[in-house]
């Protein structure tokens, strides 16, 4: 089998000591991926080492940070320079745990690869078991709904949104294990080198791809008591909800849909409520009447309602549909919005033509300003599609730094 090769990174990443071990080098690749963990991983790493030792295992831990404002990646540094067996890749652009994972797996040397949070909710005392069972299946499942297994002292809440996205994983992707959420796992390094190319590693929950991507593969459960997190923030949000539901859509279509054009679809929605808003207001506000205009003199309604759509889609686009290659900061945030615009104005003479045209061979029996309406709405969907792409590969650019 040939040696897995990480792809080339279109991003930068500091490996500390050394990028990749040589392969099979160790029984078991620990990834841990992070972000603002500071306080949890003080702890969780001692304690994984005392794990290992007292089993008997060779072993490494890799801790994929996404550039924690918290310093995460120093104070792993630090410890790494003392124990051989630490490993830090910082992820300086790029976001996401998915992701975050597979870098993690590509980078290690291990025979089998374990996948844990970093937040102490994971019980690591079962890692021994899961890789006794690694020896026969190819997929192992740290999970709360197998035997001796629990949900602990989770809120009723979360709990009831944990069962209704099991319940969504189970109907559109029939993996065929009773945790599919469980971000807790041990995979073979052959089962992963197998599937790697098939990976699209986005959101939170990686094991479900990698569940679907190896259908037909051995996968056991080992039950483990879920803990509460004892330092720090949980990332769970509506965004993080939304992300989870496109991912499972993607994977079922085999990923013929694309989420961020999905997410980008879905700020355009938004942003034409906002330009025809803008156009009604100048029109009721400031007496800027409808007229028929032409490709160089649009109503000035219409520019207003455009202008405010333009403002809304880049900061609704820079935090949510390109979140991972988010622009931050004055400088960069301006660069980006030039950009955008730019990419915009382009949007707008295909709007406007459309819009002029549209008009030119309206029957005169429509109302005016219906029409007016009616051919604008055309107008900004056939300039969605031609921006999505262009922002995609201009504004948001693969490598982009903020």
């Amino acid at each position: 089998m040939q040696e897995l090769k990480e792809r080339k990174p279109l991003f930068r990443r500091e490996y500390f000591p050394g990028k990749q071990r040589n392969r099979h080098a160790v029984d078991v690749s620990v990834i841990l991926p992070t972000y603002n963990e500071r306080e949890n991983l003080s702890i969780l790493i001692p304690t994984l080492i005392r794990l290992f030792e007292e089993a008997h295992l060779s072993f490494e831990l890799i801790v994929v940070d996404d550039n924690s404002p918290d310093h995460t990646y120093d104070m792993v540094r630090q410890m790494a320079m003392t124990d051989h067996r630490l490993r830090l890749i910082r992820r300086i652009d790029e976001r996401g745990l998915s992701s975050a994972v597979v870098t993690g797996m590509a980078s290690a040397g291990g025979r089998h690869f374990i996948v844990m949070d970093s937040d102490l909710q994971h019980d690591e005392s079962v890692i021994p078991r899961m890789v006794q069972e690694l020896q026969n299946a190819e997929i192992v499942v740290g999970s709360r709904m197998a035997e001796s297994g629990s949900y602990g002292e989770m809120s009723w809440i979360r709990k009831m949104m944990s069962l209704a996205a099991t319940m969504m994983a189970k109907i559109m992707l029939p993996v065929g294990v009773n945790d599919p959420m469980s971000g807790f796992f041990g995979v073979r390094r052959e089962t992963f080198e197998q599937i790697a190319d098939r990976l699209n590693p986005k959101g939170f929950k990686i094991l479900l791809e990698i569940l679907a991507r190896a259908k037909g593969r051995e996968v056991r459960e080992v039950g483990y008591r879920f803990r509460n997190r004892m330092h720090g923030q949980t990332k769970l949000d509506g965004a993080v909800i939304l992300q989870y539901i496109f991912a499972l859509v993607e994977i079922r279509l085999g990923r013929t849909l694309s989420t961020t054009f999905f997410r980008y679809a879905l700020i355009g929605s938004a942003g034409v409520l906002v330009n025809l808003l803008g156009q009604f207001l100048a029109t009721a506000l400031f007496g800027l009447e409808y007229q028929r205009g032409t490709l160089l003199r649009p109503s000035l309604a219409v520019l207003i309602g455009f202008e405010l759509s333009v403002y809304f889609n880049y900061m609704a686009n820079n935090s949510w549909t390109f979140k991972d290659r988010k622009r931050t900061g004055f400088t960069s945030n301006l660069a980006g919005f030039g950009k955008f615009h730019v990419v915009a104005l382009y949007g707008f003479l295909i709007q406007v033509s459309v819009w002029n045209l549209l008009l030119a061979v309206t029957p005169d029996q429509i109302p005016a300003q219906a029409a007016s309406y009616g051919a604008n709405l055309i107008g900004i969907l056939f300039a969605t599609v031609n921006n999505y792409y262009l922002n995609k590969n201009f504004t948001w650019e693969r490598g982009l730094t903020a």
